[in-house]
């Protein structure tokens, strides 16, 4: 009996010793690469709120990153299994009258850990001082994209855009229009 205990006991200091050490292994250099200094890929997203465009101001972050596994780093203190942590790249867009300019090479291309659009995030403030969110993922983000969303205000803390219901009941809140396009060349905003 006393011998399976220790046995087990040693299984367990094992096991705590790899996550141990492996906790504390360094962390990798996981920095942005520099910013392209030509960027060429260039999509616009436009976003028209039905007739409310100057009491409802649009601002779009985009989030760059890696997404491969073996340019992040892993966290096996967050949770049993690891928890992947991959960095952030928040960029505002640059844009007026509710287009967007947003570069999917905004980032110096590199061989290893390259850097790409994670997703892009459009905010709608009301008058009233809240906002709405809602985000395009990177798979989605392409051109020829279309989505009609409904933002509504109701709130204090988090407030959404979500598709409008199908259902004969009206929801509340301001209707926004969100296309992605090819940029259009010779064209400054």
């Amino acid at each position: 009996m006393i011998l399976a205990a220790r046995r087990h006991v040693s299984a367990v200091l094992s096991v705590a010793i790899v996550f141990l050490l492996a906790g504390c292994s360094g962390k990798k250099d996981l920095s942005p690469p520099p910013v392209n200094t030509a960027p060429r890929d260039k999509l616009e997203l436009v976003v028209t709120v039905d007739g409310h465009e100057t009491d409802y101001p649009v601002t779009v972050s985009v989030q760059y990153g890696n997404l491969s596994k073996e340019c992040s780093n892993i966290d096996y203190w967050y949770s049993l299994g690891g928890n992947i942590d991959y960095p952030k790249g928040d960029i505002q867009a640059k844009g007026e009258g509710g287009v967007f300019e947003i570069y999917q090479d905004y980032y110096a291309p590199r061989e290893k850990c390259a850097w790409t659009i994670r997703h892009v995030v459009i905010t709608m403030r009301a008058p009233n001082g809240r906002y709405a969110d809602t985000a395009i993922s990177r798979k989605d983000f392409k051109e020829g994209f279309k989505w009609d969303v409904r933002c509504n205000f109701i709130r204090a803390d988090v407030n959404i855009c979500f598709p409008p219901a199908t259902s004969d009941k009206p929801v509340p809140g301001v209707s926004a229009s969100i296309q992605v396009r090819r940029s259009h060349q010779g064209e400054m905003l």
